[in-house]
């Protein structure tokens, strides 16, 4: 083997470190895409409020529905109805959403929390 050849076998592995790296993310070259997501909420049909779901931001508003106030909090990227004055409580048992098209819906309320902003593909079919 000659100089020249042990050249280019650790040129090529170092090629295919670096691939494999790249592959497994622990090297980017790319920075990371950050995506707005907001929540949307609507009561009896009227635009409330819209928020842009942040990491690292809480806060909590009392939305008033159609059969009284129902309380709403937000946690960096997630949005839940935390209380609300209907006997089913479907709304409140939803729990935390945070992805594009999500929603919660409070039907005796007439109250709307919807997700938008851009999806993620999660899977590719042919």
């Amino acid at each position: 083997m000659t100089r020249g050849d042990k050249f280019l076998l650790a040129g090529l592995l170092l090629i295919a470190l670096l691939s494999v790296a790249v592959l497994y993310g622990r090297l980017s070259f790319f920075p990371a895409k950050t995506e707005s997501v907001q929540a949307v909420i609507t009561a009896q049909g009227k635009l409330v409020r819209k928020i842009e779901l942040v990491e690292g931001v809480k806060s909590s508003f009392v939305i008033r529905g159609l059969g009284g106030p129902s309380t709403v909090e937000t946690d960096g990227a997630r949005i839940r109805m935390l209380e609300a004055p209907c006997s089913g409580q479907i709304c409140v048992k939803e729990g935390w959403i945070g992805h594009p098209g999500q929603t919660i819906v409070c039907i005796p309320g007439e109250i709307l929390i919807r997700i938008e902003g851009t999806a993620a593909v999660d899977a590719v079919t042919r």
